[in-house]
C-alpha cells in the first residue's frame, strides 16, 4: 500500500509541475491561430479592395511569430 501511495504522490507532483507549461503552450497556440487568421483576413481585404484605391496590395509590414518573440518585418 505504501508503494501505491508513493506512486500516486509522484504522479500528482508531476501533473502539478507540468500543468502550467501545458496551459502556457495551449494559450500560445491559440494566439498563433488568431495571428494567422488576422493576417489572412487582412490580405483578403487588401486583395478585395477596388483597383482604383490607394492600397492595392497588402501592407509591407507583417507580424511573424518566432519562437522567442513576435517581430515585425518591414
Amino acid at each position: 500500500m505504501d508503494i501505491f501511495l508513493t506512486v500516486l504522490a509522484l504522479i500528482t507532483l508531476f501533473v502539478l509541475l507540468a500543468l502550467p507549461s501545458l496551459v502556457w503552450y495551449l494559450k500560445d497556440r491559440a494566439i498563433d491561430r488568431q495571428l494567422r487568421r488576422a493576417e489572412r483576413e487582412r490580405i483578403a481585404e487588401a486583395l478585395d479592395s477596388p483597383a482604383g484605391g490607394e492600397h492595392t496590395r497588402p501592407h509591407a509590414s507583417t507580424a511573424t511569430l518566432r519562437r522567442e518573440s513576435i517581430t515585425l518585418r518591414h
